[in-house]
């Protein structure tokens, strides 16, 4: 009963806040007791800290990047595609863990969830950067907010934020310290740079949408995060 009502005044938040707009919210609570379901407050903690952390860089400097012509659109106001682009594959994991619990899918879910923060914060704080962004398949300069392109601000600001989910999940239990590491930082630094190679790739030539780079990325995340955990394991 206190987890639905906490659900939906979070909910009430993130929609009076703007971070996401009303199909977004309803779709994002969901998701969100379907996690919490699986793993108690402590998973629900860690996927709401990506959401927050993620609208928080967004917004960091915006008037600057919507000069730049790379801001998001509605203000940072994100919708049910982008929820179903960062939350489905770490939901995924969640109901895995739920139905059968097992250290390798809280180690997937964990990865999954460094993968989204540490691209997110990538590409909003990479796009700040002095230095031009290069090709991620070619180091050649391209404009900022190119798919693919990559600058050393945002690198750092992708392994900042996959560290960050990797120790949150570390002090507040969703695997072991070990696991939370090795996952969090493998899982996430792979996962924000297939994200890159994805959109340098298929995405610049128009066979893939932002919605399957970001779902396909994060799913890289999760798996190396699991096989991370599996060889800490054995």
């Amino acid at each position: 009963m206190y987890a639905l009502l906490l659900l939906l005044l979070l909910g009430a938040v993130i929609y009076w806040k703007r971070v996401l707009d009303a199909k977004g919210t309803l779709l994002a609570t969901f998701m969100g007791g379907a996690v919490y379901a699986s793993g108690g407050y402590a998973w629900l903690f860690l996927l709401l800290s990506f959401l927050f952390l993620g609208f928080a860089t967004t917004r960091y400097r915006f008037g600057y990047k919507k000069s730049m012509g790379v801001c998001e659109a509605s203000g940072g106001c994100r919708g049910p595609a982008n929820v179903i682009a960062n939350g489905a594959v770490p939901v995924l994991f969640a109901l895995l863990n739920m139905a059968h619990e097992s250290v390798l899918f809280a180690a997937g879910y964990v990865a999954s969830v460094a993968s989204v923060t540490a691209d997110t914060l990538s590409s909003e704080l990479g796009v700040l950067s002095r230095q031009r962004p290069v090709l991620i398949t070619t180091l050649k300069p391209v404009k900022p907010g190119t798919d693919g392109g990559v600058t050393l601000l945002g690198e750092a600001a992708g392994v900042a934020g996959a560290l960050f989910v990797a120790l949150l999940s570390a002090l507040t239990g969703v695997a072991p310290v070990s696991v939370s590491l090795a996952a969090g930082v493998a899982g996430g630094i792979v996962g924000f740079n297939v994200d890159s190679l994805l959109g340098a790739t298929l995405e610049r030539r128009r066979l893939l949408e932002n919605t399957g780079v970001n779902l396909l990325s994060s799913l890289a995340g999760g798996v190396v995060g699991s096989a991370a955990a599996l060889a800490l394991l054995r």
